[in-house]
């Protein structure tokens, strides 16, 4: 038999089928042990990698069953405090930043440490104070994220606080260069209570700028719905922003990503329903000069976490918050936007918050933060991970060559048949036990 394959003609369709049938085996995979015991008595709020592990924070009192009190640090191995941790209250937001942790939320010291109110610095083995003096109950902040403006790299605290480390004009966001802080244009404006929820990176072409969102009407003077860009130097709107009834129409998640239409500004939060006056619901996206939808968005809850993850059929953006359906569709939780619709993604028995891509030395995995006791039909308390599949590699390449050509079309054929039972069988290509034609039309489906 010669099989010649430049010569498909009318097999075309069948090879386009064989190899969508085995790419619909990359099956994403919950890890069945990463979560428990996981969270003790409380909620992770938030995830990040710092100095090549992963770091949670929330209101918990311990983790994998170790004491942590609201902060612990996973090495790839078990859990681990860092030192005291927290006092009561919470940890909302961690970030690493000049070789440094941070975090920050709403609690009035980290390991007994004095002015460490709200938000502290980790050096690696003891905590330590900004300066930032906000003691004040009313002080509260909600995120962290980092970005050089040109002038160098700068950590950015948002929330609902006022005058960070003394300096007028810190307030609800501000830079921290390693030594003070640093307001932001001028102050945010609209029906209290005024609250920068988040901030975000993104290039709309005209060069990187940030990206602020919460509830605020306005900020230095610019008329702005509920999110704003920073350049450097001035703030902008992004065409009339997001409305929606009442006070609580907020941003609490940004994050850039390409569902295959170009790369744009995914925007998510709490009651929206209009962006740039089109109907949305809680999501919506920008592109630098238009506002569009985001499929059916969700009924209901708030979006707390955007992230893109490649689970092995290509990168995706996933909404984590405390949302129950997209157009009347269950999904609780966690979904997937693969640029049509939105699905479910492990269905959650509660609710999730922050989501993080890490890779601990196990495999590169979405990690999954929040308060839950079951997700994706595993036990896991408040932590788990979502491993993206594998589909070992090119499909067709039975030599491990690199590329699918003669040879591995010769060695298919010299098995062709039952695989021997404990033999090596690498022309068994479908895993069906034996060597068939559907291995031949897997190799020729992605020849060269």
């Amino acid at each position: 038999m010669t099989i010649r394959p430049g010569a498909l003609g009318a097999t075309t369709a069948l090879l386009v089928a064989a190899g969508a049938a085995f790419a619909g085996d990359c099956e994403p995979t919950w890890d069945p042990d990463f979560g428990t015991p996981g969270i003790s008595g409380g909620i992770l709020f938030d995830l990040a990698a710092y100095d090549g592990t992963l770091v949670a924070s929330g209101n918990f009192p311990a983790i994998g069953g170790v004491s942590a009190s609201r902060i612990a640090q996973w090495d790839g191995t078990a859990w681990n405090p860092l030192g005291t941790g927290l006092d009561a209250a919470e940890g909302y937001a961690v970030q690493a930043y000049g070789g440094d942790l941070y975090v920050a939320g709403y609690f009035n010291q980290a390991g007994g440490v004095d002015g460490t109110a709200k938000i502290a610095r980790w050096d690696g083995s003891s905590w330590n104070s900004l300066g930032a003096d906000l003691e004040l109950f009313s002080n509260q902040l909600w995120d962290l994220t980092t970005w050089d403006d040109g002038t160098g790299e700068k950590l950015y605290v948002m929330g609902n606080y006022a005058n960070a480390g003394g300096v007028s004009g810190a307030s609800f966001i501000s830079s921290w260069d390693g030594t003070s802080f640093a307001p932001l244009g001028g102050p945010i404006g609209g029906a209290v209570p005024l609250i920068i929820f988040t901030a975000e990176t993104w290039d709309d072409g005209t060069g990187e700028a940030l990206y602020a969102g919460g509830r605020f009407l306005s900020i230095d003077g610019v008329p702005a719905s509920r999110i704003a860009k920073w350049d450097g130097t001035s703030w902008s709107a992004l065409g009339s922003g997001l409305t929606g009834s009442g006070v609580t129409p907020s941003v609490m998640a940004i994050a850039a990503h390409d569902d295959g239409t170009g790369e744009q500004l995914y925007v998510a939060g709490q009651t929206f329903n209009e962006a740039g006056g089109v109907p949305v619901s809680r999501i919506a996206r920008w592109d630098g000069s238009n506002w569009s939808a985001v499929g059916d968005g969700f009924d209901d809850g708030i979006v707390w976490g955007l992230t893109v993850f490649d689970d092995g059929t290509g990168p995706a953006l996933y909404a984590s918050g405390t949302f129950s359906a997209s157009g009347g569709v269950p999904m609780s939780g966690l979904a997937k936007w693969d640029g049509t619709s939105w699905s479910d993604v492990g269905m959650t028995d509660d609710d999730t918050y922050r989501t993080l891509v890490f890779d601990d030395g196990s495999g590169s995995a979405l990690y999954v933060g929040g308060r839950y006791s079951t997700i994706g039909g595993v036990t896991a308390s408040g932590i788990a991970r979502l491993f993206a599949c594998d589909t070992g590699g090119i499909v067709g390449d039975v030599t491990g060559d690199g590329i699918v050509d003669v040879n591995d079309l010769l060695l298919v054929l010299s098995q062709f048949g039952d695989c021997p039972k404990g033999g090596p069988c690498e022309g068994d290509i479908d895993e069906s036990g034996d060597v068939t034609v559907m291995d031949l039309l897997l190799v020729l489906a992605n020849w060269s």
